[in-house]
C-alpha cells in the first residue's frame, strides 16, 4: 500500500537545453529517477506540457529547465502559466528550476524565486544529488498530501497485523476460498479489503466518538467547509438529517417544515413525535419547484398557520424549536441563505438547511451568500445555531452512504456531548471504513484551490452546453422549425455596454463568473414564477434543464407539442439518463465527472431524436424494446405518432394542472406522522383504491415523481370529491392504460389492476 499511486511521477518541462553537454546532464538526470523506480515524462513544447496538466494527471515534482540568458521574460511567463495551472489542482507539488549559468541564476527575479522550491545547476550538480534532493521534496509532499483519516488507514494497514476480530473475511481472505468470493475479491481489490477494518483498531480512533484519526478528519472537514464543528456519517443524509431532528426536538416540539423536504424529514417527524408546521413552495407553469417567498418565513405567518392547523393550535404559546429548508431545491434554486437566516431565525434558534444536493457552493464565488456556512465562524451567540447536511456522495465526490453534518453554533447550540448520543443513534457500530475514507478525501479535494478548481471546471461546461442549445434553438426557430430550449435567462445585460444580448452570444466566462446572470429577477417572464422577491433566490448553473416545446407563456398548452416522458424514454435506450422530467422539462446534473465528450454526445442525441421525431420513424426501430414488450399498443405506431398521442392526452387530461393544484394548498393534517406510523405498527391501516379515498387519511406519505415531494404527507386527509390529490392519480390510471411503459412512480401507492391504492388509516 505504500505505493498508492503506483510509482511517483516527475515531470520535465525543456523546451530549450536540447544538445550537447545539457542534453547529457538530462538523459544523466532520467536514468537516475528510473534507477530509482521514478516515472519520468518530459514535455518538449508549451503546448504539451500544459495538455498534460490540464489532463490532471497526477505527479510528484515538477521540473523547469532554463538557458536563464539573463532576457527570459518569455520564458518566465511561460513558467508562471505553468506553476499556476499545476497549483489550480495540484497544490504543494515541488517545483524545481534546472539552470545551466549558476552566476546568472543568482540575479533571477523575485517572482519567479517566490514560485519555485529549489534551484538546481544542471551542469555543476551531479544527477545523483538532485535526484536526492528531488526524492525528500516529493516525499515531503506524499507524507501531507492525503487528509488524516485515509493517511491513518494506510498508515495501519502497512502492520499486516494478525486479527482475531469481525470483519471476518480477515482483509479477504475468507472471499478466496471459493469461486464466486475470487471473483468478487478481485473485481474491488484488494486495498477495500485490507481497509475493512472492526472498531476494536483504536489506533485508528472511533467513528462513533470521534477520537483519533477519525477526530481529525471532521476537524480538518469543518476548517474547509467553515464549520464550528463537522461530523462524518456512513448512513447519507438521510442519517444526517433523522441525527440533527432527533436531538433538536421531542413529542409536541413544534417543527417549522418546508414542504418541498425529504423523505428523512417526516421520518423525523415520525421519530421525535414533533407537530410540524408546513411552508408552501411556489410553482411555476413547467411544474418546476420553486422558493418558499419571504412572507411565510415570517413570524406573523408562521403563527397563523400554527393557529390555523389542528394539530398545532393548541400548541400556539410555544417556540419552534427547529427549522428546515431545502437548499437548493430539487430543480435547482438556491436561496439567499443570508436573507433566509436573518427571517427564520426570529422564529426558530436552531435552523437546518439541507443542502444535500449543494455541497459544493462554498467553493465558488457565484453562490456567494446562497448557502448555509457562509463566511468564517465567529464565536456568537446572537444568531441562530445552524446545521446544513451535505451528500458528498452527490455532486462532491464521495462514495454512497458518505454524508457531512456541518454546525455553526448560535443560539440554543447542543453540546458534543448530547449531539452525539443522537449521532450514534443514527449510526453504526459496523461502519465501512472506505466510505469514511472517501468522505475524508472529498473534502481534500475541495481544500485550497482545489475546490474552486473544480467548481468553475463544471460551471463552465455548464455554461457552454447551455449556449450549444441556446445556439441551436435559435437556427430552429429562424428557419420556423423546433428544438429544445435550455431553460435559464434568454438575454443579459452587458456589464460594459449595459446593451441587451443573448445569452448564448455572451461571453462564456462572463456567465460563469457573475452570479447576476443566474439572480431570477421580480418580472422575468424565462424563469415563471409569479411575483418572485428580488434578491432571493438564483439557478445553480450547473443543474441545467431544457425545455421540449408545448407549454405557452401563459401557462396554457400549445396546439402541438414533444411530450419529454418520449425523450427521456429515447435518451435512456443509449444509456443516456436524465434526473428528472416533467410533461415538458428535462432536468441533467453537471457534476465533476462531466466532461465535453459526455455532453455533446447528450447533444448530438437530441438532435437524433428531433430526426426520427420529424420523420415519424416506426418505434419498432428507435424503441424497439417498448414495442417488443407492447406489441398490441406500439407495433405499427410512428414515432410522432406517439408524441401526438401522448401530447392530446395531456392537453385533455390536464394532469400537470392537476398536480399543481395538488401543491398549491395544504391537506388538512389529522393526526401526527408519529400517529399515522403508530397506526402502521398496529396494523390499524388498509389498501384503499383512488375512487375511494374520499375523506381517507394517509399512513405513509404519497410523493409522485417528478417532483418527488410530498404530495400528501402522513396523517394527512386526502379531502372530499373535489380533492386535487384523488384526480391526480385517477389521471395517472388513465396514462398508464393509455402508454404502458411509460408509467409514472408515485411512492407511498401500490397498483393493483390499474387502480392506484394508498394506505390509510382505518376509520
Amino acid at each position: 500500500m505504500k505505493n498508492y499511486g503506483k510509482h511517483k511521477r516527475v515531470l520535465i518541462f525543456n523546451d530549450t537545453l536540447k544538445a550537447g553537454v545539457i542534453e547529457n546532464s538530462l538523459i544523466r538526470l532520467e536514468d537516475e529517477f528510473h534507477n530509482e523506480g521514478i516515472d519520468v515524462i518530459t514535455a518538449t513544447s508549451f503546448d504539451d506540457c500544459y495538455s498534460i496538466l490540464n489532463a490532471n494527471m497526477a505527479i510528484d515534482c515538477f521540473m523547469l529547465t532554463s538557458q536563464m540568458t539573463g532576457q527570459q521574460v518569455e520564458e518566465n511567463e511561460k513558467f508562471y502559466q505553468l506553476i499556476d495551472k499545476l497549483n489550480h489542482r495540484q497544490q504543494g507539488v515541488p517545483v524545481f528550476l534546472l539552470a545551466e549559468r549558476k552566476k546568472i541564476t543568482l540575479s533571477v527575479s523575485r517572482e519567479l524565486m517566490s514560485r519555485v522550491d529549489e534551484f538546481a545547476w544542471i551542469i555543476e550538480d551531479t544527477a545523483d544529488f538532485i535526484v536526492g534532493r528531488a526524492l525528500a521534496a516529493m516525499q515531503r509532499y506524499r507524507d501531507q498530501l492525503l487528509p488524516p483519516l485515509m493517511a491513518g488507514m494506510m498508515k495501519y494497514d502497512d502492520v499486516h497485523e494478525y486479527s482475531w476480530a469481525a470483519p471476518g473475511h480477515q482483509g479477504g481472505v475468507g472471499f478466496t476460498k471459493t469461486p464466486a468470493g475470487q471473483r468478487f475479491y478481485s473485481y474491488y481489490g484488494e486495498g477495500l479489503f485490507r481497509t475493512d477494518m472492526g472498531i476494536e483498531r483504536g489506533s485508528l480512533g472511533s467513528l462513533l466518538d470521534h477520537t483519533g484519526y477519525f477526530g481529525d478528519s471532521e476537524a480538518y472537514a469543518a476548517e474547509v467547509f467553515g464549520a464550528h464543528k463537522s461530523y462524518s456519517l456512513v448512513t447519507g443524509t438521510s442519517g444526517s438529517n433523522r441525527t440533527i431532528m432527533q436531538i433538536c426536538m421531542k413529542e409536541n416540539s413544534l417543527a417549522i417544515c418546508d414542504r418541498n423536504c425529504h423523505k428523512s424529514i417526516e421520518q423525523g417527524l415520525m421519530l421525535t413525535g414533533a407537530l410540524p408546521v408546513y411552508m408552501l413552495p411556489s410553482r411555476n407553469r413547467y411544474g418546476i419547484i420553486g422558493p418558499i417567498y419571504p412572507e411565510q418565513l415570517e413570524p406573523a405567518a408562521i403563527k397563523k398557520s400554527v393557529l390555523e392547523s389542528q394539530l398545532t393550535k393548541d400548541h400556539a404559546n410555544q417556540e419552534a424549536v427547529y427549522a428546515v429548508i431545502t437548499n437548493c431545491t430539487y430543480d435547482g434554486l438556491c436561496y439567499n441563505a443570508k436573507r433566509v437566516q436573518d427571517i427564520l431565525g426570529k422564529s426558530s434558534n436552531r435552523l437546518h438547511f439541507d443542502e444535500a444536493w449543494y455541497g459544493y457552493a462554498r467553493f465558488n464565488p457565484i453562490y456567494k451568500d446562497h448557502f448555509a456556512m457562509r463566511g468564517d465562524p465567529v464565536e456568537s451567540d446572537d444568531g441562530p445555531t445552524v446545521f446544513a447536511t451535505h451528500s458528498t456522495h452527490k455532486l462532491l465526490n464521495a462514495l454512497s452512504q458518505a454524508s457531512w453534518i456541518h454546525i455553526r453554533y448560535g443560539k440554543d447550540h447542543i453540546d458534543f456531548q448530547r449531539f452525539n448520543q443522537s449521532y450514534m443513534m443514527h449510526a453504526t457500530t459496523s461502519p465501512l471504513y472506505a466510505i469514511s475514507a472517501s468522505n475524508d478525501i472529498a473534502v481534500s479535494q475541495m481544500a485550497g484551490n482545489r475546490g474552486y478548481s473544480l467548481t468553475q471546471e463544471v460551471i463552465k461546461e455548464a455554461v457552454d452546453y447551455r449556449q450549444a442549445m441556446g445556439r441551436l434553438y435559435r437556427e430552429f426557430e429562424a428557419d420556423n422549425d423546433w428544438f429544445f430550449k435550455p431553460w435559464n435567462a434568454e438575454t443579459i445585460a452587458d456589464p460594459y455596454t449595459g446593451e441587451e444580448i443573448p445569452f448564448e452570444d455572451a461571453d462564456p466566462n462572463l456567465l460563469a463568473s457573475s452570479q447576476d446572470f443566474w439572480v431570477m429577477k421580480p418580472g422575468d417572464d424565462w424563469h415563471g414564477f409569479a411575483d418572485m422577491p428580488d434578491d432571493w433566490c438564483m439557478l445553480d448553473p450547473i443543474k441545467v434543464s431544457i425545455l421540449a416545446p408545448g407549454m405557452g407563456d401563459d401557462g396554457h398548452l400549445l396546439d402541438s407539442g414533444v411530450p419529454a416522458a418520449l425523450v427521456t424514454q429515447y435518451l435512456t435506450r443509449f444509456g443516456i439518463v436524465p434526473t428528472r422530467t416533467t410533461d415538458f422539462q428535462i432536468m441533467f446534473l453537471f457534476s465533476m465527472g462531466i466532461t465535453k465528450g459526455k455532453w455533446a454526445t447528450l447533444v448530438n442525441t437530441l438532435l437524433s431524436f428531433k430526426k426520427h421525431y420529424d420523420q415519424n420513424t416506426p418505434l419498432k426501430s428507435v424503441l424497439p424494446k417498448l414495442v417488443e414488450a407492447y406489441p398490441d399498443v406500439y407495433a405499427e405506431m410512428g414515432f410522432k405518432d406517439l408524441g401526438d398521442k401522448m401530447f392530446n392526452y395531456l392537453k385533455q387530461h390536464t394532469p400537470s394542472d392537476k398536480l399543481n393544484a395538488a401543491y398549491s394548498t395544504l391537506p388538512e393534517a389529522v393526526v401526527t406522522p408519529r400517529a399515522a406510523f403508530e397506526a402502521i405498527v398496529d396494523n390499524n391501516v388498509e389498501m384503499v383504491p383512488s375512487h375511494q379515498l374520499k375523506d381517507r387519511v394517509t399512513a405513509n406519505a404519497v410523493i409522485p415523481y417528478p417532483p418527488g415531494i410530498p404530495m400528501l404527507m402522513s396523517g394527512e386527509s386526502f379531502g372530499d370529491i373535489t380533492s386535487p390529490q384523488i384526480s391526480y392519480l385517477q389521471s395517472l390510471e388513465v396514462w398508464d392504460k393509455e402508454f404502458p411503459g411509460f408509467e409514472h412512480e408515485t411512492e407511498g401507492t401500490e397498483v393493483e389492476d390499474g387502480i392506484y391504492h394508498v394506505m390509510c388509516i382505518k376509520t
